[in-house]
């Protein structure tokens, strides 16, 4: 290894561990130049049919000018929590519509009509039995339901759509809100983006990473080789000082991790299923770490196991009751701790799957989605359709714009959403004046 190493490759020697700590905000002043040699600055907006305009991700857009935003201040005090449901969650299984072609479609896998969680004011569906425990949501007022939520001309592909989602829709970009996380004006705490579960991209930014954590148990030390120290050595003043900070931070994150939960490094995984924590468990640590004084105001828990291609109706049910148990704790204990105006709490996943069953006792991957939305500040009630006579090749047809969510996420955050997405997407009234 020569003294060509640069920031990203740096970052990616650090990718293989659980403790990824914002590097770039380390010092944004004295790297940019490394760091806009290492990335690539094309201005083209991939896989989308809008007509937004595009712009540099290294320069404002021209849509705004926005000035950087103190960390102190950026978000007004306001927490937000994504949930990813990773896989392609079923819409049509979690909440089942009203309407004699969804059984037609599904003979073995639709929900039975007396099982269906009936929510006051609705008469077209209902939720599936396993989320019972979030009518009491629906009740207060404080969920939205956005169904048929995915992008008009859709892709199938895992990979893709989770992209497009991560990316709102612009894959040479940073992920949205990894672009607020490069946006701030001095360098935020360890912990204050924070993954739980899995990476999560949409948080990834240019000049700065979140922090992840798989688990506690792996929440630790990497391996460093001594090669890798020699070459950050050969690097340059400039990157020895990122390295020598990152080290700091990271040692901060841990720490701060382990006041806050309890937990040493050393302690067992959290619970997992197919190689990702549960939402439950996420959720519980999301909680204690939006309620700690550490700075925590974004969070992002996700979990495998969506991909409900067999066997869907036992799996889809466990799934759902570990979503809503996830859920329906974590609001319990933000209220306890008086947060509870101060959180707004989205779930996602990057498709629904296809309308009809197949013949594996499954769903295979389709286009028009679901995504929830909790919180005091939400303006609680359905939005989108499902319209199983008007199917778009088979699948639910898209009837809101990710981008529509992606808007409502930033306004609720005090930040500009043209400046960050590129435009806005003002059709879904979501959240309360």
């Amino acid at each position: 290894m020569t003294n060509a190493l640069n920031r990203r490759q740096f970052i990616q020697l650090g990718t293989g561990s659980v403790v990824v700590v914002g590097l770039g905000a380390c010092d944004r002043r004295t790297s940019s130049r490394a760091v806009s040699e290492a990335v690539p600055t094309s201005t083209d907006v991939v896989g989308s049919t809008a007509t937004a305009p595009t712009f540099d991700a290294t320069s404002p857009p021209p849509t705004a000018s926005a000035a950087p935003l103190p960390v102190g201040a950026a978000f007004g005090g306001r927490r937000l929590v994504v949930v990813q449901l990773n896989g392609g969650n079923d819409l049509l299984n979690t909440l089942p519509p009203a309407d004699g072609r969804y059984h037609d479609l599904r003979p073995t896998l639709a929900i039975p009509d007396a099982d269906i969680v009936a929510l006051a004011g609705v008469d077209d569906a209902g939720l599936h039995p396993s989320l019972a425990g979030l009518a009491r949501f629906w009740d207060a007022g404080r969920l939205a339901v956005i169904r048929g939520i995915g992008f008009e001309v859709p892709n199938r592909s895992h990979f893709v759509s989770m992209d497009r989602w991560w990316r709102a829709d612009q894959l040479t970009r940073p992920g949205w809100l990894g672009r607020v996380l490069d946006e701030l004006a001095e360098e935020p705490a360890p912990l204050f983006a924070t993954a739980l579960g899995s990476g999560a991209p949409l948080l990834n930014g240019r000049l700065v990473q979140p922090t992840v954590i798989t688990s506690p148990g792996s929440f630790q030390w990497v391996d460093i080789q001594p090669e890798w120290l020699t070459a950050m050595g050969d690097g340059g003043d400039d990157l020895a000082g990122i390295a020598r900070h990152a080290f700091q931070r990271t040692v901060q994150a841990v720490t701060d991790f382990a006041e806050i939960t309890g937990r040493a490094t050393t302690s067992d995984d959290l619970p997992t299923r197919e190689g990702g924590a549960t939402i439950a468990e996420g959720l519980s640590v999301a909680a204690q770490l939006l309620a700690a004084d550490a700075g925590t105001q974004l969070v992002v828990v996700s979990a495998s196991g969506f991909d409900t291609h067999a066997n869907q109706l036992p799996e889809h049910a466990a799934l759902l009751a570990d979503v809503a148990a996830g859920i329906d704790a974590f609001f319990d204990s933000i209220e306890a701790t008086g947060l509870a105006d101060d959180v707004l709490l989205v779930v996602t996943s990057e498709f629904g799957r296809r309308a009809a069953e197949n013949g594996s006792g499954g769903c295979d991957h389709g286009a028009g989605g679901l995504s929830l939305a909790f919180g005091n500040g939400v303006r609680g009630g359905m939005f989108g359709e499902v319209d199983l006579a008007d199917l778009l090749d088979g699948d639910v047809r898209p009837t809101v714009a990710p981008q529509a969510l992606l808007t409502r996420c930033l306004d609720w955050l005090g930040v500009d959403a043209g400046h960050i997405l590129g435009a806005r997407d003002d059709s879904l009234d979501l959240l309360l004046a």
